[in-house]
């Protein structure tokens, strides 16, 4: 693996050879391939996320059959973090739609994990959930261990994309 196209890694946590859905909280990253990704979080058997159209909430079971139909490259991070399910969806409820990269799709999540308004990108949030070791294991769907990282880019490339969606 090319390590310098990366900001973040995940070959240092434990990979999972099936995904298991769990009551704690799990952090979602799809098209791992691509600047930037798309995030969200699951609870249980609930997914969540903040999309330029809106928000997202569907069973978690219907969000693998399209992730596996489609062959979307995503990885799912189990984190040590308790939260219930009402809190979640309160919290994501309060946003309208990603609009920038101060309010993408990250902002939620931040919102859920008490993380600093400072962190603009995933790889900002994965390392801080890394040094806080709040990460546990993870599981990669249509993911190739080449893959197994976060490209780099920049909050500007969050705006071009968020731009492109709204147009």
């Amino acid at each position: 693996m090319d390590k310098s196209r990366f900001d973040f890694t995940f070959g240092h946590l434990t990979p999972l050879t099936t995904y298991k859905a769990s009551n704690d909280l799990s952090l979602w990253i799809f098209h791992v391939d691509k600047t930037p990704p798309h995030v969200g979080l699951s609870v249980g058997e609930m997914f969540f996320s903040l999309k330029s159209n809106g928000r997202d909430e569907v069973p978690t079971i219907k969000l693998i059959q399209t992730v596996e139909k489609k062959r979307i490259k995503c990885v799912v991070l189990n984190l040590r973090f308790s939260i219930g399910l009402g809190e979640v969806r309160r919290i994501f409820y309060s946003y309208d739609r990603a609009i920038s990269a101060k309010m993408s799709c990250l902002a939620p999540i931040k919102h859920v994990l008490n993380v600093s308004e400072n962190v603009l990108k995933l790889s900002e949030l994965l390392s801080y959930l890394n040094d806080k070791n709040m990460m546990k294991e993870y599981h990669g769907f249509n993911v190739t261990e080449s893959e197994l990282g976060i490209l780099s880019y920049g909050p500007e490339d969050i705006d071009k994309r968020l731009n492109l969606l709204h147009a």
